[in-house]
């Protein structure tokens, strides 16, 4: 009786690292929003009048230009959190394969690096979410 007490009690899935997924992967999707909100609200309408621009390139083309990178980076970092918070929920959902999705925290939490990276600490907490899940393995009975 004792046995199936403990044997019930144990995960079936990796607790710590979905968890710490989940939460990086909220971060990383807010670094993005961020990104985002200041692409298209705070940069185009900075005043650029003082900044030196290079031969060749028209001083009202630098609000556009800068606001589209940001606004690019943001986009890919709510892509990457958007990869990294669903793995990690079907991790937490026990839907399987928790290797598959391991690697994917891993590699978004990584690449959310070009965006803000949820403020880094998303993108880190991803890192050690996707290794303690990689690093996970099921007791034996």
């Amino acid at each position: 009786m004792e046995k199936t007490n403990t044997q019930q009690m144990t995960p079936v899935y990796p607790k710590t690292g979905s968890i710490l997924a989940l939460v990086g992967g909220i971060l990383i999707l807010l670094g993005g929003a961020l990104f985002i909100f200041v692409s298209v609200y705070v940069l185009p309408n900075i005043n650029y009048a003082n900044l030196n621009v290079p031969h060749g390139l028209n001083s009202s083309a630098i609000p556009g230009l800068v606001s589209g990178v940001v606004g690019v980076m943001g986009t890919f970092g709510l892509v990457c959190g958007a990869i990294v918070l669903l793995s990690a929920v079907l991790i937490f959902a026990n839907v399987g394969q928790p290797r598959t999705w391991g690697i994917m925290i891993l590699v978004f939490s990584v690449l959310s690096f070009i965006g803000i990276g949820g403020f880094v600490v998303g993108a880190v907490l991803g890192i050690a979410g996707g290794v303690l899940t990689l690093r996970w393995k099921p007791s034996t009975p």
